[in-house]
């Protein structure tokens, strides 16, 4: 679908996010039944073109579906159509909600087959996958228990997480150290979202 385009009806989704939110838009639908019209604020169009678009229908579809969803003895249909686009976004957002998490983002990224770690903003260890315990049982050999790794980067944890935006990446120095013994080597941190980030992943790389 062309999103900058209006459909057969009228229904435009590109035009809504430089409306005001509370704006009431008025709008005319054909379904079955006949012509419908609907006054809706601006920022349920938005959505339901943001539904719509997840669905992969036009938004005049999607608004007959909402239509054919809401109660037959409903005696106004912008208002039963108001809820049934926020108990759909609600129950959206709760399904997402655990995948957008931070450590299920983390443990998304270290699913990978690299040595991979996760630090907080207070240089504490969060987690690590499977391979980067058999990296340093590897180069580490004669140090002690993997559990007692310390982490150093170049640049702080808290610095990063500040000056980096999520979703982006750099290259660090590391110094991975297990009682006195010292492992240099350098990593790809990323930054994973959401937005404050407070957990960085780092990926060895050398």
């Amino acid at each position: 679908m062309n999103d900058s385009a209006p459909d057969t009806n009228g229904v435009i989704a590109s035009d809504l996010a430089h409306a005001d939110y509370a704006t009431p838009i008025f709008r005319t639908v054909n379904t079955h039944k006949g012509r419908v019209a609907l006054r809706l604020e601006a920022v349920f169009w938005d959505a339901i073109a943001t539904m719509a678009h997840r669905a992969s229908i036009k938004p005049t579809d999607m608004v007959r579906d909402l239509i054919s969803r809401s109660s037959e003895e409903a005696t106004n249909l912008s208002s039963a159509l108001r809820s049934i686009v926020t108990h759909q976004l609600l129950v959206e957002n709760d399904r997402l909600a655990p995948l957008a998490s931070a450590l299920s983002v983390v443990r998304l990224l270290q699913t990978v087959p690299t040595p991979s770690f996760a630090l907080d903003r207070n240089k504490q260890l969060v987690r690590v996958n499977d391979e980067f315990v058999r990296y340093l049982r590897s180069v580490m050999a004669k140090a002690g228990a993997v559990e007692r790794a310390q982490l150093r980067l170049e640049r702080p944890a808290d610095v990063l997480l500040t000056e980096i935006p999520a979703g982006s990446s750099i290259e660090c120095g590391l110094s991975i150290h297990v009682d006195n013994h010292e492992r240099r080597t350098q990593a790809r941190i990323i930054i994973p979202p959401p937005a404050p980030a407070n957990i960085l992943v780092g990926f060895i790389i050398n």
